[in-house]
């Protein structure tokens, strides 16, 4: 999957981190540890690659584009302000998931410890932002990369009244088939959104058809197991799990979805998508993240 990127070395920022370009001149963080790898892209503030100790356990479209032209499919994008269609409190018709994951993103900080690299990207409101969203805000990307994974998306009120914000981590994790996967944790109830989000109910999860389902009374820790990977996801401040794969017709109908990627992959999101969103007051914050690692 690397080499599928093709970049070049930029210039190093610390012992095992560097910057680096691809062929249409993107930005890329690469973290490059005898433990653990991991590739950032600025545009998107999107995670692209993570790995420790054995194969990559994000998935990323072959057919992704990385020129900035559009969100990158797959690995970990950002959807913010709100997740899916734009709700009525911001107005119909706006972009899915919101803007976060196409706007350029500028790294704040990176440091080292010894089991572990930290990664600090922000987000300011801008002319393009508040032409879609009219709120003053700072979002904050953390990550901690090592033999886990810890991402968390922090969202700061700089304006002068309240506002309100839903979101996911829109995690693409990398399977073995379709018939490999099992998930513990999701609980029994979900909306289900080929359905027109009717309440349903299943006592396991079965991935044997299209999927996309707004799972509403999940455990804080998600057991998966991929085929090719036992990972645990523990949620931080999520009300939901969002799990999603389009299925052979879906995919084909995506041009940025390769043919045959849907099944090797498998989305487990880690989100906000309460109707009522999180409400944000002046001069407060409120953080969304997940942690991943192994399972023992």
């Amino acid at each position: 999957m690397i080499e599928q990127l093709k970049l070049t070395a930029l210039q190093p920022l610390t012992t095992h981190t560097k910057l680096a370009r691809n062929e249409t001149d993107q930005r890329f963080i690469v973290v490059d540890h005898p433990d653990y790898q991991a590739i950032l892209a600025l545009y998107g503030g999107h995670l692209i690659h993570y790995s420790n100790h054995g194969s990559p356990l994000l998935w990323l479209s072959q057919s992704a584009l990385l020129d900035g032209s559009r969100p990158i499919r797959g690995g970990v994008p950002l959807c913010w302000p709100w997740f899916g269609p734009s709700p009525e409190r911001v107005g119909l018709g706006k972009p899915q998931h919101g803007f976060a994951r196409t706007q350029l993103w500028t790294l704040d900080g990176i440091s080292e410890t010894a089991e572990s690299t930290f990664v600090h990207l922000c987000l300011s409101d801008n002319a393009a932002s508040q032409a879609l969203w009219p709120h003053a805000f700072e979002l904050e990307l953390t990550l901690e990369i090592g033999s886990e994974l810890t991402m968390l998306l922090t969202t700061r009120n700089t304006g002068a009244s309240p506002f309100v914000y839903s979101g996911a981590l829109h995690t693409y994790f990398q399977s073995q088939a379709p018939e490999a996967v099992q998930i513990q944790g999701l609980g029994n109830t979900y909306l289900d959104q080929l359905q027109q989000k009717r309440p349903t109910q299943e006592a396991s999860f079965v991935l044997d058809k299209p999927v996309d389902r707004i799972y509403t009374e999940p455990d804080s820790r998600i057991e998966l197991d991929t085929g090719l990977a036992r990972l645990q996801l523990l949620n931080h401040q999520a009300d939901s799990v969002v799990v999603w794969n389009p299925w052979q017709a879906g995919a084909a109908a995506m041009a940025d979805f390769d043919d045959q990627g849907w099944q090797t992959m498998i989305c487990v999101e880690s989100a906000i998508t309460a109707p009522d969103g999180i409400q944000v007051e002046p001069d407060e914050e409120h953080s969304l993240g997940f942690t991943l690692r192994r399972a023992p």
